[in-house]
Parts: C-alpha cells; structure tokens; sequence
C-alpha cells in the first residue's frame, strides 16, 4: 500500500506544478495549447496512477516534456506576435453598431444562444446598446456599449470621489492575518481598538474584519451555530 501511496503523491505534486507554470487562469480562461496540455497531463498521469507496474517515469517523463512544451511556446508566443496569432486565433467581431454579424457568427459555430447568454452574463440584455461586441480567443465575449448606455463617471458628472483602496482581510474566521494588517499600514493596538469600539473583545469573536488603507472597515461577528 505504501508504494500507491507515494507514486500518486509524487504525481500529484508534479501535476500542481506542472498547473502553476501554466498561470493562474481559469479553465474557462485558458488558450487552447493550455487546454490540450492539462488534458494530456491528466490523462498521462492517470496510467501510472491505474497501474503500478508501469514504471513511475512513465509518467514523470511525458510530464515533464508536456510542461517543457508549454514553457517553451509560452516563451515564442511572448516574442512572436504571429506566431502567438497563428497558435491562438484572433478575436472576431460578432455585432457591430446593435447588429449580428452573421457570416461571422457561422464561421465560429456559436449558436444565437450561446451569444445571447454570454450577453446577459455580461449585463447587457438589448443588443442596440452595444457598439461592438467580439469573441476573444479564449472563448469569451467582451462587450463594449455605446456612449450613451455606458454607465456615468465620476468624471462625466464632475464628482471628486473619496479615496478608497483594496480591501484587505485582516481576520478570517478568528484568525488575525498579520501581513494584511501591515498592508492597510495599522498593528495590532489599532486593531483591537477598533474591535472593542464593536463591542469584541476577542477576535475569536469576530468572523470577517477588512478594511482599506484609508480607514474604511467592513465588520462581521460569529453567530453561534
């Protein structure tokens, strides 16, 4: 039982890296050289994983060479723009000035549902507000509306907003994180300060506690379950 054990805990840290150096995407997000890679190494993984007498380099070695691959194109198409262009396609105009491109819309084979839906995804539920509208080479749509349906800025009604920065979460379920608190320029006095100002007087008490470097906090105490 112990060699199982370790061969699928040496393969499940390769995989971890082996995703790691692909990025932080989204399966939703990634390129299709990205997409083919994770395939493979799942399915190259599970061989040695299924059957312990196939040797473990069996599957180190194709990992491996898979996760070389992909440093390697990521690398090219960082540099070369038609190759990148060659590799991943380019992002195709689907509507323009409220109006479906159809030719366009066939070359992709979407269907009119799937434009639609991923349409409302995006907050946008009458296709005479966009201006241009484009399926990007990971699949997804990006929208972009006309002037007069974009929402209003602060600029646009002569507004001088408050500064406001990142939230930082500076306890989790009881927990301080100390190096957010560093973050929003505060230690370990204010804190407390502040709870207390809540009426806590531990932060075992407190469920989620954020706030921005310019003083702005968002509180939640533990209910008891």
């Amino acid at each position: 039982m112990l060699v199982p054990f370790i061969r699928t805990l040496i393969l499940y840290i390769l995989i971890i890296v082996a995703i790691r150096l692909m990025g932080k995407r989204q399966v939703g997000e990634l390129q299709p050289g990205e997409l083919v890679v994770t395939i493979l190494v799942s399915a190259v993984a599970s061989v040695p994983l299924q059957d312990v007498d196939i040797p473990l380099l069996h599957g180190i070695v194709p990992i491996l060479t898979l996760m070389a691959a992909e440093v390697i194109l990521s690398g090219i198409c960082q540099n070369h723009i038609k190759f990148r262009r060659l590799l991943t396609g380019n992002p195709i105009l689907v509507i323009k000035d409220g109006q479906l491109l159809q030719p366009a819309i066939h070359r992709l084979r979407l269907s009119l549902d799937d434009i639609l839906a991923n349409l409302r995804l995006a907050g946008v539920f009458d296709l005479r507000d966009i201006k241009r509208a484009q399926v990007e080479t990971n699949g997804q749509i990006s929208v972009l509306l006309r002037e007069d349906k974009q929402p209003a800025t602060c600029a646009d009604l002569k507004l001088k907003p408050s500064p406001s920065g990142p939230f930082y979460t500076l306890i989790s379920d009881g927990r301080i994180i100390s190096d957010n608190l560093k973050s929003v320029g505060q230690d370990d006095a204010w804190l407390h300060k502040v709870l207390a100002a809540q009426g806590v007087s531990s932060p075992k008490e407190v469920f989620f506690f954020c706030a921005d470097p310019y003083g702005s906090t968002l509180f939640c105490r533990k209910e008891q379950i």
